[in-house]
């Protein structure tokens, strides 16, 4: 096989390099499928658990419980932290594994309190961006955004899978949603196998790892030690931004609810909705991906953080429009979903790319840690204000917190575009 080597790293085999972002595609298609298949259908599991229960009172109950999921998602931090100490491969099989295993879990509830709990365990294991780092430590120094947003828009695949079982198993007649688990069940265990048999670490961790005299931390140690690099400023301001991103956008979990309340657009129409709106999101990551490396992280922060609450007015006034609902809900939603990922990937990056090799991991995870303290703490407000005023009007009022991201950007996040990760210290 032919070397090469690239600007950030050793030398690795180009067909190894390939095989890498192959493997990494399956788990971006497996992860996307898993975050968002529990948020395409809380109006079935409703109507299973709570068949007479009042519209608005089952919202509450599913913004409460949806601010309990949330703390799954502090349990991201330890996964992420420990990619720093067992490394980067086996933690990655351990997250898919683990979706897996909570998938089945689901499966097999006959209460909502075990679905809940279930998908609570399923919140420790999703975007957990492992495959980030492997991403972004074996790729060239100007293609780390290019390659992770190849990898992210191959991830559509699971969103489109997504929205085909849908189709196919949640209709008006016999809604089954126990079969929208059975891809992470089926797909999952092999992969968490393949990944943890055929995969390298990555060169950057292996590195880090043999370095002599590598300084030993105690956990404690391993988090302070995080706010105590030459980017520890523009980090602190990152964390702020992602609490406000988890905090602002409760939407995304609970649209179909809120649509199926409404009334004015039918199931298999949502559904596509669903559909139509996967192919929208390729927009953010092509623009992620081609303007990142040019001009920056910055200006793509401010942009995404703009367009959120305009998108989101748009079809929550759209769908109590009797007769042009589907058509401005799908504008809508599908401008929604264009910005929302395009946000949250370059809020991932520029976190990824303010942390030093050996703090990258226990970095991000505090980064997730903030943004599901943000969740968890915007789903429990809204769980009291949605009983009052309803889920659109309370997507309104939250999702402008977005636009307090603009001026902090601005004028505390540092710029990361063109840094080489291996000079940061």
């Amino acid at each position: 096989m032919v070397e090469i080597t690239n600007n950030d790293q050793s030398t690795r085999s180009k067909s190894y390099f390939m095989y890498l972002i192959f493997v990494l595609m399956l788990v971006q298609i497996l992860d996307t499928y898993s975050t968002l298949y529990p948020g395409s259908m809380p109006s079935v599991i409703v109507e299973e658990f709570f068949p007479t229960v009042d519209d608005n009172i089952t919202s509450a109950i599913v913004t409460l419980a949806g601010s309990i999921i949330s703390i799954g998602m502090y349990f991201l931090f330890f996964n992420q932290y420990l990619v720093d100490k067992v490394g980067r491969k086996r933690m990655l099989a351990i997250t898919i594994l683990g979706m897996s295993i909570a998938s089945l879990g689901m499966f097999l509830s006959v209460s909502y309190v075990m679905y809940v709990a279930f998908q609570f365990i399923l919140y420790f294991f999703f975007m957990s961006d492992i495959w980030l780092i492997y991403a972004n430590e074996e790729s060239k120094q100007n293609k780390r955004a290019l390659n992770t947003n190849i990898i992210l828009m191959t991830g559509l695949l699971g969103a489109i899978i997504m929205v085909i079982f849908r189709l196919i198993f949640v209709t008006e007649l016999n809604p089954n949603w126990r079969a929208m688990t059975l891809f992470p069940i089926i797909f999952g265990i092999p992969l968490s196998i393949v990944i943890y048999f055929t995969l390298k670490e990555t060169t950057e961790f292996q590195s880090m790892k043999e370095a002599p005299g590598r300084d030993s931390r105690s956990f404690i140690g391993d988090i302070k030690s995080v706010f105590q690099t030459e980017n520890k400023k523009p980090f602190i301001y990152i964390l702020i931004i992602s609490f406000l991103f988890g905090f602002s956008n409760l939407f995304i979990g609970l649209f179909e609810k809120y649509i199926d309340d409404i009334g004015s657009i039918p199931q298999n129409q949502v559904s596509l909705i669903f559909l139509m709106t996967i192919f929208t999101v390729l927009i953010a990551y092509l623009t992620n991906g081609f303007l990142a490396d040019r001009i920056g992280r910055k200006p793509l922060l401010y942009l995404w953080s703009l367009l959120l609450p305009i998108s989101v007015i748009m079809w929550v006034l759209g769908a109590n429009h009797t007769s042009n609902a589907f058509l401005l809900v799908l504008i809508g939603y599908a401008l929604s979903h264009i910005s929302y990922w395009g946000l949250w990937g370059i809020i991932r990056i520029i976190a990824l790319e303010l942390m030093p090799t050996d703090r990258r991991g226990t970095g991000i995870g505090i980064r997730s840690l903030i943004g599901a303290v943000g969740i968890t703490t915007g789903l429990l407000m809204s769980s009291f204000i949605v009983l009052e005023l309803g889920l659109g009007i309370t997507f309104i009022i939250f999702v402008f917190g977005n636009l307090l991201i603009i001026p902090l950007g601005f004028l505390f996040v540092k710029e990361t575009k063109g840094v080489d990760l291996k000079d940061i210290k």
